[in-house]
């Protein structure tokens, strides 16, 4: 009987404890925007996954800031095979992008193998 009556104290504390808080985790991804969807704020990205490649729509709010290696940019600028990291939480409605860098390609060319 005590053995029961502690394993309802244990399990009504764990059943009655206040519900678990979800805290926003952070996603990085980098990849080439695929297209853009200015009517809609969003974007396609294609990124590597092992040896795949997926395609991620990513959503942009009014507070999404846009930036660039020389200025500041916006939704706007993007454009198809631009290469990007982009920072986002999931949301409800998808992947939200609170933060995204136009990335400009190295100009170094690959040495021949010899």
């Amino acid at each position: 009987m005590k053995a029961l009556a502690i394993t309802a104290v244990l399990l009504s504390a764990v059943l009655f404890q206040a519900p678990f808080s979800a805290q926003h985790t952070a996603y990085t991804y980098q990849g080439t925007v695929q297209a853009v969807h200015p009517k809609t704020a969003s974007f396609d990205l294609i990124v590597g996954v092992g040896f795949a490649l997926r395609v991620l729509h990513l959503r942009t709010s009014p507070a999404t800031q846009f930036a660039s290696d020389t200025a500041r940019t916006s939704l706007a600028d993007l454009k198809p095979g631009d290469i990007v990291r982009a920072e986002c939480r999931m949301t409800a409605n998808g992947l939200v992008a609170d933060r995204v860098e136009k990335i400009k390609p190295s100009n170094s060319k690959p040495e021949p193998v010899q």
